[in-house]
C-alpha cells in the first residue's frame, strides 16, 4: 500500500511539474493585481494570441485584477505608428482600438501589405489601415493622439516594452509587474489562468 501511494504521488508530482507554466522574475517595477501583455502587430505569435488566447486569459481574470495591453514600437517599419494609432483609439472607446488592431494585424500577416511591411514601407500606410477601420478621421486621430491619457500611454509602454521583450521575445505576459510567464512553457489555457492566480 506504501509502495502504491509512493508510486501514486511520484505521478502527480511528474504531472504537475510537466504542466506547470515557468515563471522568471525580471527587473521591472512591481504592480499589485496586474497582467500585462507586450505585443507588436507585426508578430505572427501575437496575432494568434490575440485571437485565441488573450480573450480567454481576459476573461478568466480574477475579480480586480486589472488588464494592460503593451504595444511594443520597436518591432516592423511602421511599429511606431501602428503604437500610435492604437493609443489614440483606446482614449475614444475599447471597441475603436479592437478594431484598429485587429485591421493592421490583417494587413501584416493576413494580406501580407508590401506598403506596411520591410523596406518598401510607406509611412502612414499602417496607421491609415488602422484609422479606416475604427472610423477616426485624421483630425480625430491627432487630437485624441496629443491628449494626455494618449502620451501617457505611449511614455509609459516605452519605458518597459523593450525590456520585458529582450527577456523571451513576444507576446510576453507578466504578471504583477515583474513576474514574466514563460509562454514556451504554457501548456493549456487553463495552464495559463492557474499560472496567473498563482503569481498575482
Amino acid at each position: 500500500m506504501k509502495a502504491s501511494l509512493t508510486t501514486l504521488a511520484v505521478a502527480l508530482l511528474m504531472t504537475f511539474t510537466t504542466s506547470a507554466a515557468e515563471v522568471i522574475e525580471i527587473a521591472t517595477p512591481a504592480l499589485d493585481n496586474t497582467v500585462q501583455k507586450v505585443y507588436s502587430v507585426y508578430c505572427p505569435f501575437c496575432y494568434k494570441y490575440e485571437k485565441a488566447v488573450t480573450p480567454n486569459l481576459i476573461k478568466n481574470l480574477p475579480s480586480g485584477t486589472r488588464f494592460q495591453a503593451i504595444c511594443l514600437e520597436n518591432k516592423g517599419a511602421l511599429g511606431v505608428e501602428a503604437c500610435e494609432v492604437l493609443a489614440a483609439a483606446d482614449t475614444l472607446s475599447h471597441k475603436k482600438y479592437k478594431k484598429a488592431k485587429m485591421a493592421m494585424y490583417s494587413a501584416v500577416h493576413d494580406q501580407k501589405l508590401k506598403e506596411v511591411k520591410g523596406s518598401k514601407a510607406v509611412k502612414g500606410s499602417l496607421a491609415a489601415i488602422g484609422l479606416k477601420a475604427a472610423g477616426m478621421s485624421q483630425t480625430e486621430f491627432k487630437k485624441a493622439l496629443h491628449t494626455e491619457k494618449a502620451q501617457d500611454k505611449l511614455a509609459y509602454d516605452r519605458t518597459i516594452a523593450l525590456t520585458i521583450a529582450k527577456e523571451k521575445g513576444i507576446p510576453a505576459l507578466v504578471v504583477n509587474g515583474n513576474k514574466m510567464i514563460d509562454t514556451s512553457t504554457i501548456t493549456s489555457l487553463s495552464n495559463l489562468d492557474e499560472t496567473i492566480k498563482n503569481n498575482l
